[in-house]
């Protein structure tokens, strides 16, 4: 019984570390992005902007490629996929509020609120 609830444990873990990573990402690419795109063309010559949001970004992408990885190998398709999603959303949905006074719009509440529906639905047998 142990082992089963280490488990359990291990993969919570794991899932909210993905989920963490992703969502860094996702910011970290907008700040570095607020200089200028990363990679542009100049004088048809390949040009990029790296900055050090930017390469944060690319190191926590890196790091979430390796969680979710482990989750899909580990857990059904069907279930894994809508949860990291709905959960990647709802956190960048709120961080965009948050650090870039992003504006909460009507439409955007609808859609948090059926994309957690859904979510919802997918859970009704587990």
């Amino acid at each position: 019984m142990q082992d089963v609830c280490k488990i359990v444990v291990v993969s919570k873990v794991i899932l909210t570390l993905y989920v963490l990573a992703t969502s860094a990402a996702l910011v970290a690419l907008k700040w570095g992005g607020k200089s200028g795109a990363p990679i542009d063309s100049v004088d048809n010559k390949l040009a990029f902007n790296f900055n050090s949001y930017i390469i944060t970004g690319i190191v926590f992408y890196g790091i979430s490629f390796v969680l979710y990885t482990y989750l899909i190998a580990k857990y059904d398709l069907g279930y894994i996929v809508p949860l990291t999603t709905a959960l990647v959303y709802v956190l960048i949905f709120t961080a965009s509020y948050f650090i870039f006074d992003e504006v909460f719009t009507a439409f955007k509440i609808a859609g948090i609120v059926l994309i957690v529906s859904g979510l919802a639905l997918l859970n009704v047998n587990k």
